[in-house]
């Protein structure tokens, strides 16, 4: 198939075929360095986090408690609003602490664990009790 017949050294260009213009560009291609230089190549993509949500506890004062909830952001879940419902239903303070992780006063590791199984919607088999947890 040829591309278009005009004149002069443009027109060559134009009038060969399809691959032909593939193999030129292959062949004279050149490595060019993109923007941002060698330290682009280094750049890897975020690893995938096992879908998982863990529940524990963590001690605060003397026989106080305070109950974590990890893993929610990987089920795709707004931390904001699941923090804010899990204050309401356990009558108690709830804050998102961190990237991916609510904390909940009190220790109601076992209510969580069935609240967000029924309430969530998250599979029975992602939720996991992480018993006592250190920080």
């Amino acid at each position: 198939a040829v591309v278009s017949t005009q004149s002069g050294h443009y027109g060559r260009v134009l009038n060969k075929t399809q691959e032909e213009l593939e193999a030129m560009s292959l062949n004279n291609s050149k490595k060019k360095q993109t923007r941002g230089g060698k330290a682009m190549k280094n750049i890897t993509k975020k690893q995938e986090l096992p879908r998982q949500v863990i529940v524990g506890r963590s001690m605060r004062a003397r026989k106080k408690y305070v109950t974590l909830v990890r893993g929610l952001k990987t089920c795709d879940m707004n931390l904001k609003k699941c923090g804010k419902a899990f204050g309401q239903k356990f009558a108690c303070g709830s804050s998102v602490t961190g990237d991916d992780e609510i904390t909940v006063q009190g220790d109601v590791v076992d209510e969580m664990m069935d609240f967000i199984v029924e309430e969530l919607g998250i599979e029975e088999d992602l939720v996991v009790d992480g018993g006592d947890i250190k920080d």
